[in-house]
């Protein structure tokens, strides 16, 4: 809208004539007035690098002459960056609250039609526990609909209630060092509800209007949980699953040679006691607060729901929720959260998305196998479906699926190229596949010609592997995967998918597979099969 010290080589020959007619004192070139009185939907106020002083963003926003327009503008976004590398580390002055409700209330006087607050304020040391916006809230509090709010650390209103007619709620934080402490909120209206760093014993504490628990036009629920950390030695890690103090009965050797134990009394002093073990791990997770039958929470409307790093078993959560009207599940937890769970009853689902982040090796198998199985049982009418695991072991596909009707499929998991035919033939509506950890099959010795590849490919089962799949984006960054291997792989399987037409694929791998199949499309009783492969398109 506005363009400050634009020389004159940067100006067009119309610019320019404008230009030279303003006076000399003339700053600032503007075109608010058409902008604003062709109708302005929403407002940007965003810093690139550095986080702003309150009182210069208030001086940019006079200086463009913001109070002299009426605007009709119902979207406000604020966008603060902090850069940590500068802003942590600079010891200029604390900036005042006064300052924050200054332009609070600029924003608030000028900008009057504003119900939506679009807001990502990633503060700096130099600021206090309220955000840049908090006196912004707590003024337009009674004419805000939708607030879509992303804080640095803990969020603070300065209200203790959220009203009634609130549709669309998002409290979100960047980094999460203990539970968030949002304010009570008010459910007859709310639409669309995420929340972030929650724990999970009082998930439904907050939501109570005239004592009921009901959600009557709750569309989509999105929750991340979270556990915290306890506070450990220096050195240690927090990849444990829990930690705990150990051997506080030390062992000494008298002068007769003779052990003697003895509990240290320091056993509490971690950084002076080096003889105490410690290992870092999480707190405990606390359990979920299963409600009674009359005080358990309703959502007549919700369509989709998203958990993500759940803590606890899902088993009891998911027995709130009404699955069978659900369209979307998203679900990231640890593989000991499935336990007990059946996806059965999700009359409506369209798009699934369930993944685990467990590595503990004593539990990969074989429950990572199961859990593979509980995800493929889901029902036919499933159209989009996305499996995420994070083991480190090589997993078994279930030998039959339930979910035939998918259409776009993307499984991270370390399976075998060698399970994936009898996975695609029943799918037989699969148009997009999209694999990544997949585990690469060895070719046998005689396949390093393209006589002897094709010798090989024709021995194999005539079958098509799949007749409806088109776009295929294989995961080539396997380690230790020479290029022969990964040629190998993909050509065995998509070699008999005659109806493949996109490929996706980085072009330094793509080059590499041209050049090794070229030689393969000029064998004539191998054309035949594969003669869909010389017009595939490769994309990154």
């Amino acid at each position: 809208m506005a363009v400050e010290g634009a020389g004159k080589q940067t100006l067009s020959h119309e610019e320019l004539q404008v230009a030279k007619k303003l006076p000399p004192q003339t700053r600032w070139l503007s075109n608010m007035d058409r902008v604003t009185a062709a109708g302005v939907r929403e407002v940007v106020i965003s810093t690139v690098d550095r986080y702003p002083h309150p009182d210069d963003v208030l001086a940019m926003l006079r200086e463009h002459g913001v109070e002299r327009h009426r605007w009709a503008a119902t979207t406000l976004c604020i966008h603060f960056k902090a850069d940590f590398d500068l802003d942590d580390k600079d010891e200029g002055e604390w900036i005042p609250d006064e300052s924050f409700a200054a332009l609070a209330s600029f924003l608030a006087e000028h900008l009057p039609l504003v119900d939506t607050l679009r807001m990502d304020d990633n503060r700096c040391r130099r600021v206090g526990p309220r955000n840049a916006m908090s006196a912004y809230v707590a003024e337009r509090l009674g004419k805000l609909r939708r607030m879509f709010l992303k804080f640095a650390y803990l969020p603070a209103f300065g209200v203790k209630t959220l009203p009634a007619h609130i549709t669309h709620l998002t409290l979100s934080v960047h980094g999460a060092y203990e539970f968030i402490d949002i304010p009570r909120i008010m459910t007859p209206s709310l639409v669309s509800l995420t929340l972030s760093a929650i724990p999970l014993n009082f998930v439904w504490d907050k939501f109570t209007h005239g004592g009921v628990l009901e959600f009557n036009e709750l569309r989509s629920l999105d929750l991340t949980f979270h556990v915290p950390y306890r506070s450990i030695p220096s050195g240690k890690t927090e990849d444990d699953l829990m930690w705990e103090r150990y051997n506080k009965e030390s062992t000494e050797v008298d002068e007769d040679g003779n052990k003697v134990s003895y509990v240290d009394s320091k056993t509490d002093n971690y950084k002076g006691n080096h003889k105490l073990k410690t290992i870092s791990v999480k707190e405990h997770t606390p359990k979920y607060t299963v409600l009674k039958e009359g005080k358990r929470p309703r959502f007549p409307k919700l369509r989709h729901l998203q958990l993500n790093l759940y803590p606890g078993r899902l088993r009891e959560f998911l027995r709130d929720i009404p699955l069978g009207q659900l369209l979307t599940l998203h679900i990231s937890a640890d593989l000991v959260a499935y336990k007990g769970v059946r996806l059965v009853g999700l009359d409506s689902l369209q798009s699934s998305n369930i993944c685990y982040y467990s590595e503990s090796k004593l539990r990969e198998s074989p429950h990572a196998n199961r859990f593979l199985a509980k995800v493929f049982a889901q029902p036919p009418h499933v159209r989009r479906l996305t499996v995420g695991t994070s083991s480190k072991c090589r997993l078994r596909l279930p030998p039959t699926v339930a979910c035939t009707g998918v259409r776009r499929l993307k499984l991270t998991a370390q399976v075998s190229y060698a399970d994936l035919p009898a996975l695609l033939r029943q799918l037989p509506v699969l148009e997009y596949l999209y694999l990544q950890r997949t585990l690469f099959v060895e070719p046998p010795p005689l396949t390093h010609t393209p006589e002897e590849m094709a010798r090989h490919f024709l021995a194999m089962d005539p079958r098509p592997v799949s007749t409806s799949l088109v776009k295929f984006a294989p995961d080539v960054l396997c380690r230790n995967a020479t290029d022969e291997v990964v040629f190998y792989n993909i050509f065995m399987l998509i070699g008999r998918v005659p109806s493949l037409r996109v490929m996706k694929m980085f072009s330094f791998y793509s080059t590499h597979f041209l050049r090794e199949l070229l030689p393969l499309l000029k064998i004539p009783e191998l054309l035949k099969f594969i003669r869909h492969l010389a017009a595939l398109e490769f994309k990154e």
